[in-house]
């Protein structure tokens, strides 16, 4: 009997064996690490600061002066100097494009709310892209020029490892505007995203009428 049940035993265990064996394995994934695209081999005392992302939430939370606009501009070089250079005169386009949206985002929501059916507002949509070039274009060749530069950062970094350059300087300017001009710049964006159209006009007619206020609201979020 002994016999017996050690030769079932022995026969289970088999069977067991069999069937773990007969399991697939299972196969290690190998993930894939993105590699930094640079390294930082110099920066400007004090690190980064919140106004490089939200250069108006920045001055609003520090107590900076109410009647300016805040933005951040960026450029860069090989040289520092030009970097930064570079990045003072980007924030004046920034504005343009910056208004040229916002006025033109306005104009479409408010032809949208206008009309009874959707199409009428999907139409009005669906040119704001076309328009803010053309506003940002005109507005850029009277840009705002009396910007003044309240904070600096920059960084010098190492593309080599990803086959590009060596030394590269990037540069961050928050640069303040009077509120007075860029609400001029605003109303002139709206004359102009109007004017060639006299039936736009009327549909948009009273809508309008608090871009300035509007705009600060919107100038808090981006």
């Amino acid at each position: 009997m002994r016999i017996v049940i050690n030769l079932i035993v022995v026969l289970v265990c088999m069977a067991w064996l069999s069937g773990c064996s007969s399991h697939p394995e299972l196969k290690t994934q190998q993930v894939d690490v993105e590699k930094p695209q640079f390294k930082v081999r110099e920066a400007a005392p004090g690190g980064r600061e919140g106004w490089l992302d939200h250069p108006q939430l920045f001055a609003e939370e520090k107590g900076l002066d109410k009647e300016l606009y805040y933005y951040a501009g960026e450029g860069k070089s090989a040289d520092k100097r030009l970097a930064c250079e570079k990045a003072h005169a980007n924030i004046s386009d920034d504005i343009a494009r910056q208004v040229a949206l916002f006025v033109d985002t306005s104009v479409a929501r408010a032809t949208s709310e206008s009309q009874s059916s959707d199409t009428a507002g999907i139409t009005a949509n669906s040119v704001v892209s076309e328009e803010t070039q053309r506003i940002s274009s005109q507005l850029a060749k009277t840009s705002i020029s009396n910007i003044s530069s309240k904070r600096q950062y920059w960084e010098n970094r190492d593309y080599s490892e990803a086959g590009g350059a060596r030394s590269l300087y990037f540069c961050w300017i928050l640069g303040a505007v009077a509120k007075k001009d860029v609400n001029s710049m605003v109303v002139r964006a709206n004359t102009l995203r109007l004017q060639q159209s006299p039936e736009l006009k009327e549909k948009v007619e009273g809508k309008l009428q608090n871009l300035a206020a509007d705009y600060e609201k919107y100038q808090q979020t981006h």
